[in-house]
């Protein structure tokens, strides 16, 4: 749990939702673009998060490229 989690956007734009140990906790809204990087660790590394989903039909592409250690 020492090691930061590091999130890496490409494509599209999308909105990373981030949040609290629980669901119900009040949460951000974070538009990503491409190339955006975010990294958090500590006790932060438990926070609920993910993506809003995108738009159908728009052709193009959305990858999220994520990095954890694990044991």
């Amino acid at each position: 749990m020492n090691a930061p989690i590091v999130s890496v956007s490409l494509g599209l734009p999308a909105i990373f939702l981030w949040g609290g140990l629980m669901r119900n906790d009040p949460g951000r809204r974070i538009m990503l673009h491409e190339g955006d990087v975010m990294v958090w660790g500590g006790k932060a590394r438990l926070n609920v998060h993910g993506v809003e989903p995108l738009p159908p039909g728009n052709g193009t592409y959305r990858y999220n490229l994520t990095f954890r250690k694990a044991r």
